[in-house]
C-alpha cells in the first residue's frame, strides 16, 4: 500500500476538533529498510512491498491524507495493523511449505522462490522406453498388417504420468531381436514398457524371453481386460510387459505402469476417486473388471458414473466417449445403480 507509515499510538487523541499534525521525515521504497526510530507525531512515506519502519504499526493510504509539503493532519485515530501484512502471514516458521512426494507444480515453484530458495532437492523424472511387439505392426498399416496404436498411446500415457520418454521401438516376432533390445536398450532408462507377445502362443516372444529370465515373473492377473502380465528387473532397468490388445494395454498401463512411475518418482500413493453408479455395471465374479465409463458431477456435487456401451478389448474408439475406468471388484459380478465404485480417470490425475 502506497502511503505513510506511523505509530498508531500517536493518533489516539486525533479528532476533527483537535487534529494532530504529523511531520513526514523520510521515504522508503520496496526493498529498502528504515531502521531509525521515529519521534512523536512523525511519519514516513512508504511504498507497496516495503518493510515497515521500526516502531511503526499502521499505514495510511496516500489517498486518505492531504499532505502539505512534508506534513499532514489527522482528524481520527488509526487502528494498528491497517494495510500491514505481518511477518509469517503467508507461511509460519516450522510449517511445511511443499510436501514431499508430490509432482512440483508452478505454484509450488512460486512458493519455493518466495522463500528465497534458488533450488531444492528433487527426484528427477523417471525415464521410459516403449516397445511394441509383433511382425504385423506398422505405422501406416497395409490391409494385411495392423497399425501400431499401442506404442504412441503408451508413450503418451507415460508422459502424462510424469515420465520422460527416451525411446520407442517396434520389434517383430524374433526372440533374438527382442532379447537384444532388452539387453542393450536404445538409450539407458529406468523402465521399459512393452505391449504384445505376452500370452501363450508360438509368436509370443516376450513370454519366451521372460520365461528364461530368473529375475522375471509371468502372471495371469485376475483382471479383464489385461490378464497377461510380466515384470522383470533386467540389465539395470525395470520391465513391465503388457498385452497387445489396445484396451488391455491401456488398462495395464494405468493400473501397473503408472504405479511404477509413482514409485520411481517418489510420489505418494494417490487416493482413488469414488463415484455412485447410475446404470448397472456388469462384470464377472472372480476377477476385477475395468469398464470404460463416463463420470460427472451432478447438481449437488456428487460424482456419478455409468459404463460405456462398446467394451471390446480392441475398440479404441470407445474411449472417445469415456473419461474413466470403472473398477468392479473380483468379489462382485455387477454393481447395480446406487452402488459406489472406484474409478480411475482416463487422463493422469
Amino acid at each position: 500500500m502506497d502511503g505513510v507509515a506511523l505509530r498508531s499510538r500517536d493518533t489516539v487523541d486525533a479528532s476533527s476538533s483537535f487534529p494532530i499534525h504529523f511531520h513526514i521525515v523520510g521515504r522508503i521504497e520496496a526493498g529498502q529498510q528504515w531502521n531509525a526510530p521515529l519521534g512523536p507525531n512523525e511519519a514516513i512515506w512508504i511504498g507497496t512491498g516495503s518493510a515497515l519502519p521500526v516502531d511503526c504499526d499502521t499505514v495510511l493510504p496516500i489517498e486518505s491524507i492531504a499532505p502539505r509539503g512534508n506534513w499532514f493532519e489527522l482528524t481520527a485515530p488509526c487502528a494498528p495493523g491497517r494495510h500491514v501484512r505481518p511477518a509469517g502471514e503467508d507461511i509460519r516458521a516450522g510449517t511445511v511449505a511443499v510436501t514431499a512426494g508430490i509432482a512440483i507444480r508452478p505454484q509450488d515453484i512460486g512458493l519455493i522462490a518466495a522463500l528465497g530458495l534458488e533450488s531444492v532437492p528433487v527426484i528427477r523424472r523417471p525415464t521410459v522406453g516403449v516397445v511394441s511387439i509383433g511382425q504385423e505392426l506398422e505405422t501406416d498399416a497395409k490391409p494385411t498388417q495392423v497399425a501400431d496404436a499401442n506404442g504412441p498411446m503408451l508413450a503418451a500415457l507415460m508422459t502424462e504420468a510424469g515420465a520422460e520418454i527416451r525411446w520407442t521401438a517396434r520389434v517383430d516376432n524374433s526372440v533374438d531381436r527382442l532379447r537384444s533390445l532388452l539387453d542393450d536398450p536404445l538409450e539407458p532408462c529406468d523402465l521399459i514398457v512393452s505391449s504384445g507377445g505376452i500370452s501363450n502362443g508360438n509368436a509370443d516372444t516376450m513370454t519366451q524371453v521372460l520365461s528364461k529370465d530368473p529375475a522375471a515373473e509371468l502372471w495371469t492377473v485376475r483382471l479383464r481386460p489385461g490378464k497377461h502380465f510380466g515384470v522383470a528387473f533386467h540389465e539395470g532397468h525395470t520391465l513391465i510387459a503388457l498385452p497387445g490388445n489396445p484396451i488391455a494395454a491401456l488398462v495395464g498401463c494405468m493400473l501397473f505402469a503408472h504405479a511404477a512411475i509413482d514409485r520411481l518418482a517418489g510420489r505418494a500413493d494417490r487416493s482413488p476417486s469414488k463415484a455412485r453408479i447410475v446404470e448397472t455395471a456388469s462384470g464377472s465374479s472372480g476377477r476385477t473388471d475395468a469398464l470404460r465409463g463416463y463420470a460427472w458431477l451432478d447438481e449437488s456435487g456428487q460424482l456419478l458414473a455409468r459404463p460405456a456401451e462398446n467394451r471390446g478389448s480392441a475398440v479404441l474408439s470407445s474411449l472417445g466417449a469415456a473419461n474413466c475406468l470403472i473398477l468392479i471388484p473380483e468379489e462382485r459380478a455387477a454393481l447395480p445403480p446406487g452402488d459406489i465404485a472406484e474409478i480411475r480417470w482416463l487422463g493422469y490425475q
